[in-house]
């Protein structure tokens, strides 16, 4: 056990050493931070511009104006000022106080109103945000000359507008009109695969490095394989958990404070639980990813040699990025609940369904049994091509020579 733990201290060392790894941690969460704040930022930018530009139009000619043909608008509702709604005797005189600036639109009611409803509305530019309102207003005034009542005449307006939505599937969090709600998703599930893959390929990168140095020579004097294989997953377990420690408060910085201290809309909020769940899911998914690009490694002779096959190791947790409009769109979908409970997908998946919905218990409970028995059994998997023989080996790595070496029965 004390060479185990020499080869743990000494996994550390040589890796928080390099100035890649420090650029590498450092680097990340300001990607990070502007991926999420910029866009926010512009948007937030393009909205007060927006919302200035029609305050300034509303200060020149807050008013509307009416040419009631119908004979329908006799009276103003209580609360609207003579000011806000102007009529007009024929549209000559309408057009001429919208000319001068006296009003901002002004509308023409049919004289067939009572039967086709039939309104035109004259402006003297386009503007959508600002005509809605005004047309509101107007709909307000002829439905109070309509039934009489201005409780009921705003009623029509939105019949439906306390609509209490109750659904038996789980909530999700994220509101789908949100930019925030869509990006989260494919947010934690980037982090987690940048995470495992980038720890995981630590070990590849330690065990051929030593091969091609011949390091692994000396070590294999006073370290047994297996104790090497363990020494170094933990060592890089280590690493890891410390840059993912990092990581992780910057981004619960940005999500509870950052854009909140910037007053961008709708500040990320996560579940109860949700950190040590991404805390259990990349444990046992660096674990997993580990072991197998270890076992690699331990049978390549180059490190070219081993990354060759790393994209096809990989490649599972890579699939939930292909389906990530599912996971906003139906993240209790059949498609998406299986891929959370796949072990080779479920570190990304789950946690990804994680971030919007509650899950339900059991498929947690699944999830993480099915991911940790699976782990153990690549992890032995992985030992039995920890050994001297392929270790010192300078064999080229082929899917024959891997098939084969599953195939054998030697052990460390």
């Amino acid at each position: 056990m004390h060479n185990v733990w020499l080869v743990v201290k000494h996994e550390i060392v040589t890796t928080i050493s390099k100035k890649s790894f420090w650029f590498t941690t450092l680097l990340f969460p300001l990607l990070m931070l502007g991926f999420s704040l910029f866009p926010s930022l512009f948007a937030q930018n393009a909205v007060e511009q927006s919302q200035s530009i029609t305050a300034a139009a509303n200060a020149t000619a807050s008013g509307i104006g009416y040419v009631d043909l119908a004979k329908v608008l006799t009276q103003l509702p209580p609360d609207v000022p003579p000011q806000r709604v102007q009529g007009f005797a024929d549209e000559e005189a309408a057009l001429a106080a919208l000319e001068a600036g006296q009003i901002a639109q002004y509308f023409v009611i049919a004289p067939d109103f009572r039967a086709s409803g039939n309104v035109i509305a004259v402006t003297k530019e386009l503007a959508p945000l600002t005509s809605e309102g005004q047309e509101n207003l107007l709909r307000y005034a002829i439905n109070y000359n309509l039934v009489g009542d201005a409780a009921l005449a705003r009623l029509m307006l939105n019949p439906a507008a306390q609509v209490d939505a109750r659904a038996l599937a789980p909530q999700v969090k994220t509101e789908s009109t949100s930019p925030m709600g869509f990006a989260l998703p494919f947010a934690v599930m980037f982090i987690l695969f940048f995470i495992i893959t980038m720890t995981g390929g630590y070990m590849l990168q330690s065990v051929t490095k030593e091969k091609e140095n011949r390091t692994a020579e000396v070590l294999l004097l006073s370290v047994r394989p297996r104790d090497l294989m363990l020494g170094k997953v933990l060592g890089l377990g280590v690493v890891a958990l410390g840059q993912m420690a990092i990581w992780l408060g910057g981004g619960l910085l940005l999500a509870g404070g950052g854009l909140t201290l910037l007053s961008l809309s709708g500040a990320i909020e996560l579940p109860a639980g949700f950190v040590a769940f991404a805390l259990i899911y990349f444990l046992l998914g660096y674990l997993l990813y580990a072991s197998l690009l270890g076992a690699v490694g331990a049978l390549a002779p180059t490190a070219r040699e081993g990354g060759q096959f790393t994209f096809i190791i990989i490649l599972p947790l890579l699939v939930p990025f292909y389906l990530n409009q599912a996971f906003t769109s139906d993240p209790n979908g059949t498609l998406v609940t299986a891929l959370s409970l796949i072990p080779l997908t479920a570190p990304t998946a789950m946690m990804a369904r994680l971030s919007v919905i509650d899950v339900p218990a059991w498929q947690i409970a699944l999830s993480l049994a099915g991911l940790a028995v699976t782990t153990y059994l690549l992890v032995l998997l992985a030992a039995r091509f920890f050994r001297a023989d392929t270790l010192l080996s300078t064999t080229s790595l082929s899917w024959g020579r891997i098939i084969k070496e599953l195939r054998s029965r030697k052990t460390a």
